[in-house]
């Protein structure tokens, strides 16, 4: 009972360390004897108590801080395909952050964003759980944790544009033809299909630079405003600048 107490009271403490004006000092147990090493902590029951409260206690406060700076701040994410190429490359790793979601609620053209797909790029099946294990587990984002796949592609589409893709030859929006320098002027990254569509509101129509070795809206549709963890800021060691124009 002493651990179960102990664990449960030191999730209380560690959630008072991060309130300032809450005093929440946890002065040590009094110890009989000289023995100041590590096992004067479980010298006692008194002491194992202290101890089993103490560090989950401090374990609290980490979880509690991770998950706030990956929910409000920013997040690391790694590039797992080649559809983002020649803007990135496998393997690369940048920095999401999430204050575009959180202030700003929408994204501008050539914005790189990182979601979860909706049902229809991952054959009708929702990765998105919401048991509590999968929520924990998202919220922390620990590499050794099962994680849904999230997707990394370009806004080109925004709410209400017509978007035609032509074989090819590039994009239009709304009949203007859209200037993408991250190309290079290089025909291999240039779309091989055709797609004529009208973006609705609240969804996005997002694109892999590597047109011909993508899976985005060109196969599934449009993607939902809400499934948008973030929006990449930089790769590490290497800004992104080059953004689409019309």
């Amino acid at each position: 009972m002493d651990i179960i107490k102990g664990f449960i009271l030191g999730i209380v403490e560690g959630i008072k360390d991060l309130i300032p004006w809450i005093d929440s000092s946890r002065p040590e147990p009094e110890h009989e004897g000289e023995d100041d090493g590590l096992a004067k902590y479980f010298s006692s029951a008194q002491w194992r108590y202290w101890t089993i409260r103490e560090l989950v206690a401090q374990v609290t406060v980490v979880l509690v801080l991770l998950i706030l700076i990956r929910s409000a701040v920013f997040e690391l994410r790694f590039i797992p395909s080649e559809s983002m190429v020649p803007t990135m490359v496998i393997d690369d790793r940048l920095v999401v952050e999430k204050f575009t979601k959180i202030f700003k609620g929408k994204y501008q053209r050539g914005d790189i964003v990182i979601f979860y797909p909706p049902p229809t790029a991952t054959a009708g099946v929702e990765i998105i759980k919401n048991d509590p294990i999968s929520i924990f587990n998202r919220l922390l984002g620990l590499p050794f944790l099962p994680q849904p796949e999230a997707y990394i592609k370009r806004v080109i589409g925004l709410p209400g544009d017509h978007v035609d893709v032509k074989a090819y030859d590039g994009v239009y929006i709304n009949g203007v033809k859209l200037y993408e320098p991250y190309h290079h002027g290089s025909p291999e990254f240039l779309p091989d299909y055709d797609r004529s569509v009208d973006v609705p509101q609240d969804h996005y129509y997002v694109l892999g630079d590597n047109r011909q070795h993508s899976a985005d809206s060109s196969r599934w549709g449009f993607l939902p405003k809400s499934r948008i963890i973030g929006k990449a800021a930089f790769l590490i060691f290497s800004p992104l600048k080059l953004k689409p124009s019309l």
